[in-house]
């Protein structure tokens, strides 16, 4: 019996000697408290998450009746456009969801310039999707000319639609619009409409709880939790069982060699 006692060699599901069951039961301990830290804290934020929809949603529920019918003010149908570039400008929109977004943009910027500033637009467009293809089979040089005329023809595009949208040329909006707007103009079809509303409700509204809002150390706590203190808690348990182990080795005699 002394001699198992200060056995290193034990299984982690049948050990024999006491120092066996005694590093078995510290082992299962620790994978207990680092389970509950992970899934605990994953299955709080799934109890206490309310849907909770951005400014940008309300902004935009707030007219799209309006714009939908066709009586929206100048300023009704900037807000709509501004709400719609917010969603255009997010990297996780699907292709599919993106067209529909694409053709509400394009119906409403068109629907607010002149006929002559329509003409004008579209051939701007026909230029940026031209002059982007041909990004693709250029060579250095013909590379550097292209990407000055693309920046041309995206200054050309935000000086007809800028101030009809009340975009600011100087933020990301007005980088985004010219991407999102399509060469020719037609009205937003009947599926486009009842569609558009899911959309903007799909990637403008997100769970939150006091979990997310509030803050810790100036980051959300969530984050926090997730990123720094998880990691904290992986080095402690660590360290935790080192000591206890060297603790259990001493009680029973065990000695490295």
């Amino acid at each position: 019996m002394e001699e198992s006692n200060k056995d290193y060699n034990f299984s982690l599901f049948k050990p024999v000697s006491p120092y066996g069951k005694k590093n078995r039961n510290l082992i299962l301990t620790m994978l207990i408290i680092w389970v509950v830290a992970i899934f605990g804290f994953q299955a709080m934020l799934l109890i206490f998450e309310k849907p909770t929809p951005e400014k940008t949603l309300i902004k935009f529920e707030s007219v799209w009746e309006q714009v939908k019918a066709g009586n929206a003010t100048d300023a009704e149908k900037k807000v709509f456009v501004n709400s719609l570039i917010m969603v255009a400008g997010k990297s996780s929109v699907s292709p599919a969801n993106k067209i529909i977004i694409d053709n509400a943009l394009t119906w409403c910027v068109f629907g607010m310039v002149s006929d002559s500033e329509k003409v004008a637009l579209s051939g701007q467009l026909k230029n940026l999707t031209e002059t982007r293809k041909k990004l693709s089979k250029a060579n250095d040089e013909e590379y550097k000319k292209l990407q000055a005329d693309l920046v041309d023809i995206k200054a050309a595009i935000n000086l007809i639609a800028n101030e009809k949208t009340g975009i600011d040329s100087t933020n990301n909006k007005a980088a985004i619009l010219p991407y999102n707007l399509n060469v020719d103009y037609k009205e937003l079809s009947s599926s486009d409409k009842e569609a558009l509303p899911k959309v903007m409700k799909t990637y403008l509204i997100h769970n939150q709880s006091f979990l997310t809002d509030t803050k810790f150390l100036g980051f959300p706590f969530h984050y926090f939790y997730t990123a720094e203190f998880l990691l904290i808690l992986f080095v402690a348990l660590s360290l935790i069982y080192s000591i206890r182990i060297n603790q259990i080795q001493k009680k029973f005699s065990i000695k490295e060699d």
